[in-house]
C-alpha cells in the first residue's frame, strides 16, 4: 500500500503529459522520415523531393534517414521502436509494405497491422522489355512462344521477392505459361541480362530499363498499368496487347504507427496534397518517370490493402517466393 501514492503520482503526471501532447500544435518540432531503401534509390529520390517541400509547408525541418535492409523491414522496425507521436514516419515502397509480409513473414511479423497509411508519395508502372531481335514484339508473341516452348524462355528479375519478381510470377499465373525465372543482382543487372541474351524478358521501371532500350539492345513492348502510362502513351498496356486484366502499379508511400493520432496523419496528408499542386514538383517527378501519388490517407489505405491481397494470392501460388516457409 505504501507504493500507491507513488503510482498515483506517476499516473497523474502521465495524464498531464498526454493531455499536453494532444493539445500541442503539430508539428512542434522536426519530423524524421526513415526511408526503407538506400540513398539514390527511386523511393529515396521521390521521398527527398517531397520532404523538401513538406518542410516549407509544415514550417519544421523534415529529416530524411536511410535504413535499408531485409527488403525495408529494418526501417519499419526502427519506426515502430520510436515514439508513436507522428514525429517519426516510414517511407517505404510497395515491395516492403505489400510483398514482404508474405515473402518474409517471420521477419515482417504483424507489419501490415502495425501501420496506417498516410500518403502515397508516387506511383509508376513497370515496363515489359524483351531482347531486340528475339521476335517477341508483343505480349501475344511472348505468350505464344512460352506455350510453344514451356520452361525455355528466361524471365529476369531484380531480386527474390522484389516487385519485378512478383510481376513475373503474376504474368506466368494469369497467362498459364511456364517461364524460367532467374534472379539478377539488381535492376540494372537484370536489364543488361535481357540486352545480352541471358534472359528474354523483364518487368521493371522505365528508368531502370531505359539504357538498354535507348541503345537498341532491348525493346519495350508493354506497360503494366490499367491504362496507358501518361509518360509513355505510345506504349500499349499488357492488358490491351495480349493479357486482359493484368495490372501492376508500383509505388512508395509514407506510413505511421497505427496508433498515431488521426489528426496528425491528416496534417501530413494535407501537406503532401499541397506539395502535389506545385507544377515544379510534378515536373521533377516526371523526369524520373514518376507520377504524383494518392495523398488521401483513406484512399491510399485502400490501395495498400488491395495490393496486399494481390501479393498474398501470387505468393501462395508460387512456392519459390515463399522464402521462410521452405
Amino acid at each position: 500500500m505504501r507504493f500507491a501514492p507513488i503510482a498515483l503520482s506517476v499516473i497523474c503526471t502521465f495524464s498531464v503529459s498526454v493531455s499536453f501532447a494532444q493539445g500541442e500544435t503539430y508539428p512542434a518540432k522536426p519530423i524524421r522520415i526513415v526511408v526503407a531503401t538506400p540513398p539514390g534509390s527511386t523511393p529515396d529520390v521521390g521521398g527527398r523531393l517531397v520532404a523538401a517541400r513538406l518542410s516549407a509547408d509544415l514550417k519544421q525541418a523534415v529529416i530524411v534517414e536511410n535504413r535499408p535492409g531485409v527488403n525495408g523491414l529494418l526501417a519499419a522496425r526502427e519506426v515502430l521502436r520510436s515514439a508513436h507521436d507522428g514525429y517519426t514516419l516510414l517511407l517505404a515502397p510497395s515491395s516492403t509494405m505489400a510483398i514482404s509480409p508474405y515473402i518474409h513473414p517471420k521477419q515482417a511479423g504483424s507489419l501490415p497491422a502495425d501501420f496506417a497509411a498516410v500518403s502515397q508519395i508516387y506511383k509508376t508502372d513497370f515496363s515489359l522489355i524483351t531482347r531486340a531481335g528475339s521476335g517477341l514484339e508483343s505480349v501475344s508473341d511472348l505468350i505464344a512462344a512460352a506455350k510453344e516452348r514451356p520452361g525455355k524462355l528466361v524471365g529476369a528479375f531484380a531480386a527474390v521477392g522484389s516487385a519485378s519478381h512478383v510481376s513475373l510470377e503474376l504474368f506466368k499465373q494469369m497467362a498459364g505459361v511456364d517461364i524460367y525465372a532467374v534472379p539478377f543482382n539488381g535492376s540494372p543487372a537484370a536489364s543488361l541480362g535481357v540486352a545480352s541474351g541471358e534472359a528474354d524478358l523483364l518487368f521493371e521501371t522505365v528508368p531502370s530499363t531505359e539504357p538498354v532500350v535507348s541503345s537498341g539492345k532491348a525493346r519495350r513492348i508493354a506497360m503494366t498499368g490499367p491504362e496507358r502510362f501518361a509518360l509513355a502513351p505510345s506504349i500499349p498496356t499488357v492488358g490491351e496487347s495480349g493479357l486482359p486484366g493484368f495490372v501492376v502499379t508500383t509505388w512508395a508511400g509514407i506510413f505511421a504507427p497505427k496508433d498515431v493520432p488521426a489528426d496528425r496523419i491528416q496534417r501530413i496528408s494535407d501537406s503532401i496534397d499541397s506539395v502535389f499542386q506545385d507544377a515544379a514538383v510534378v515536373q521533377q517527378m516526371a523526369a524520373s518517370s514518376l507520377l504524383p501519388g494518392e495523398p488521401s490517407s483513406t484512399r491510399f489505405q485502400a490501395i495498400w490493402l488491395s495490393d496486399l491481397e494481390m501479393s498474398k494470392k501470387v505468393v501462395a501460388a508460387a512456392p519459390e517466393l515463399q522464402q521462410e516457409n521452405k
